[in-house]
């Protein structure tokens, strides 16, 4: 009996570690690092230039998307998910400018990818 019992263990203990690590390069997708060359607004707060990890959950369509500097979470925002007709040859942080002259980040573009991340202002 405590032979069976250790068998099954040692089964789901393989069985979640081989699960985990098939995870592992899907949580990667959802990660990109990217350089803000100025200071920009998103959801009311301001992004100081500098290189951030963008990491975003996706909740169909919506995604709830953080800014990440060393191991700081800067800003945590929510956006969209959408999928264009071609992929991207670079990364591009789409800006406009809001009434205060300041820029705002409207989407994020990433190379080899047809997803963007698209933010309402």
């Amino acid at each position: 009996m405590k032979r069976n019992i250790r068998k099954c263990f040692g089964t789901l203990a393989l069985s979640l570690g081989v699960l985990l690590a098939a995870s592992i390069p899907a949580l990667a997708k959802n990660s990109r690092t990217v350089t803000l060359h100025h200071d920009v607004v998103l959801s009311g707060a301001t992004l100081s230039a500098g290189q951030y990890t963008i990491q975003w959950e996706t909740h169909n369509p919506a995604a709830t998307v953080r800014f990440v500097q060393g191991h700081k979470v800067v800003l945590s925002t929510e956006g969209k998910v959408e999928q264009r007709d071609k992929s991207y040859n670079r990364d591009a942080i789409v800006l406009n400018s809001v009434s205060s002259g300041s820029m705002s980040i409207t989407e994020i573009r990433f190379a080899g990818s047809k997803q963007v991340l698209v933010f309402n202002q």
